[in-house]
């Protein structure tokens, strides 16, 4: 029997009922920065809830694509992106089930909350999928949380483990840049870290 957890079914309803606590209500702070200081390019923003942060990448110029699988989040990502006044594209869609039209398409990949919403045994089919879907030299841009917790304690979110991301990504990625966010949210601070890795 599948996992709720990977269902459309289980996060429409985390929408509906407001358990959301994953969204900061806004565009992540640390994002807005690097919107600004990267090269433009064709972006993927995985597990995109709101959208907060396409519409902020699509303000700056990128190429956006966004992908959720609830649909909730889907229609509040378009709308925001037409109050934005901002051109991105919106897609519902199964991380796991992603079309191969996207494949090598992106340069850049933004995670933010999503590697800790699936279930810890499909870790290594996302590095899969993230790693199919940039193009050569492309890099996944992720933020990774919650540091404080230890994947025994169930989830989601299901805890991140700075060790085990080095040993997952690391075996066919360059590690480009790791730095402890100063522009978490108060109670992410020090839970959260920014890692830039590279497609081999």
């Amino acid at each position: 029997m599948e996992d709720p957890v990977n269902t459309a079914e289980f996060w429409e309803a985390c929408y509906e009922t407001d358990n959301d606590g994953w969204d900061l209500g806004g565009p992540t702070p640390f994002f807005q920065r690097i919107a600004s200081e990267i090269p433009k390019g064709k972006i993927c923003v995985i597990g995109c809830g709101r959208g907060y942060d396409a519409v902020t990448f699509a303000k700056e110029g990128f190429d956006v694509t966004a992908i959720d699988f609830a649909e909730p989040a889907v229609l509040e990502a378009r709308e925001r992106a037409r109050k934005a006044n901002v051109s991105l594209r919106v897609l519902r869609e199964n991380l796991f089930d992603l079309p191969e039209e996207l494949h090598g398409k992106f340069d850049y990949i933004l995670e933010y909350t999503c590697f800790c919403a699936i279930s810890p045994e499909r870790r290594f089919e996302y590095d899969r999928v993230v790693w199919q879907l940039l193009k050569a030299g492309g890099s996944l841009l992720g933020l990774f949380l919650p540091l404080d917790k230890e994947i025994g304690e169930g989830g989601p979110p299901w805890g991140v483990d700075i060790m085990d991301l080095h040993k997952l990504f690391g075996l066919h990625w360059d590690l480009e840049e790791e730095e402890m966010p100063p522009e978490s949210i108060e109670h992410r601070a020090n839970r959260e870290i920014f890692m830039r890795w590279k497609k081999r």
